[in-house]
């Protein structure tokens, strides 16, 4: 998972949360609002009618008794304008939305007794004919709807401070749940960036560390981040550059300064490591020939000169015809080697020797050039004559990849360098030994 993934992994449940914390909320306020909505819309009109309701009555029969004493118009008038209040207030009780069904038994019985109070006191004439029977039947009805509309304004009044109680409630504790959710966000972010923070930093200081390792050759102590994202492929990128500076490193101590390639440690280490992973290998031990009797007549300086041109026709006709992974060595002195595979050691092998025996003459003066030979002293004085500089070439192949030891092809290679070398003029020669397990020991 790479870091992108990680960040978003980490804020998307910090915003699933938020997510869950914002829906939680909403469904809150929406209690809170459907409570204050029913208060609003069904309970204040209920106990506002239910309160203007016995005022209207007590108003009915404080005109019906004026009315049934004084017997004139004035009082009919009033009391008619009572009834038609009565009647206006009916309408309205009847359009509150979604009362009790004691408010609507209330309205039921309201309209019945309109339709009585229209019929009683329909006329004046009517009005006057009432009885007492009928007025105190007349004050019993409003007696009881005026008890009714007390004992629902009542109930209503109850509900409504229960409400408003609940809402309250609810709108305290959303409070704090919004205010542990709200900081618990906060330091879940804190956290979840903390962690990141912590986690690149020390990814970024494994990092530098490493690096540093490098720059201090320290190369065993680097160490691979294996964290699955961009800090794993850059921490694996390092460590494989570390093996390949350490390699190089061992390259560059081993160099030889007059030929620029590589000595005995990286030719152990090269070797070794293809006989160890069983890989086909031919290792040339090329040599030259009467290398010391030029150095001792010409000097040191033309004898360097040689080894450099030597090491030319090596490498390039290692580049020219061997394989991308071939390697050059510098052994020491006038000794070099070239490992490559068992298939392309011939044509090396033929292409060097020619261009050297091509290329040495130009190195002698005419007069030893002409002759062919070096006419030099011995130790006792004696003229002794030596051929011009050959190359000899001992080639030790283990096709079969079934050599792991170093030791037996150095050991192999040496004995046939030896043999290669009383041999007249330039020449390879192949070892044609089978494996024997018996050098193992």
């Amino acid at each position: 998972m790479n870091i992108a993934k990680k960040i978003m992994l980490g804020y998307g449940v910090l915003l699933i949360v938020v997510f869950a914390h914002l829906i939680y909320s909403l469904s809150i306020l929406g209690q809170m609002d459907r409570i204050n909505e029913a208060i609003s819309r069904v309970d204040n009109p209920i106990v506002v009618k239910a309160d203007q309701l016995p005022e209207n009555l007590f108003g009915q029969e404080l005109y019906a008794s004026r009315l049934a004493i004084l017997k004139d118009k004035d009082s009919y008038e009033l009391l008619q304008l009572k009834i038609n209040e009565f009647s206006q207030l009916i309408n309205e009780m009847k359009s509150v939305n979604n009362p009790p069904d004691s408010f609507r038994e209330l309205v039921s019985k309201c309209t019945a007794f309109l339709l009585e109070l229209q019929s009683f006191y329909g006329t004046m004439a009517s009005a006057a004919a009432l009885t007492d029977e009928q007025r105190n039947s007349i004050a019993q009805r409003q007696k009881e709807l005026i008890e009714m509309a007390r004992s629902i304004s009542g109930a209503v009044r109850y509900d409504q401070r229960s409400k408003t109680e609940l809402s309250a409630e609810i709108g305290r504790m959303a409070y704090r749940e919004l205010l542990v959710v709200g900081v618990g966000s906060v330091l879940v972010a804190v956290g979840i960036t903390l962690l990141f923070a912590r986690y690149i930093s020390r990814a970024v200081g494994q990092l530098k560390m490493s690096t540093r390792m490098i720059s201090e050759s320290r190369f065993d102590e680097v160490k691979f981040l294996d964290s699955g994202d961009e800090f794993g492929e850059v921490s694996k990128s390092i460590a494989e550059m570390a093996g390949k500076i350490q390699h190089l490193e061992k390259l560059y101590i081993a160099t030889n300064p007059l030929s620029l390639l590589p000595g005995g440690l990286a030719i152990d280490d090269t070797i070794g490591t293809r006989l160890e992973a069983g890989i086909p290998t031919a290792i040339c031990v090329i040599d030259l020939d009467n290398f010391k009797i030029f150095n001792d007549r010409y000097g040191y300086a033309k004898g360097n000169d040689v080894i450099k041109e030597t090491a030319a026709i090596i490498t390039d006709t290692v580049k020219e015809l061997g394989a991308a992974d071939d390697f050059i060595g510098h052994i020491g002195g006038d000794d070099f080697i070239v490992v490559t595979a068992p298939d392309k050691y011939e044509p090396i092998c033929r292409a060097i020797i020619k261009r050297f025996d091509e290329r040495i003459t130009s190195f002698y003066d005419p007069a030893d050039r002409e002759k062919g030979v070096i006419v030099a002293k011995n130790r006792q004085g004696a003229e002794v004559v030596y051929p011009l500089m050959t190359v000899s070439i001992a080639v030790v192949s283990d096709r079969n990849g079934t050599i792991k030891k170093l030791s037996i092809l150095s050991r192999r290679a040496a004995e046939l360098k030896e043999y290669a070398k009383s041999m007249t003029g330039s020449v390879f020669v192949v070892d044609q030994r089978q494996y024997n397990a018996e050098e193992e020991l």
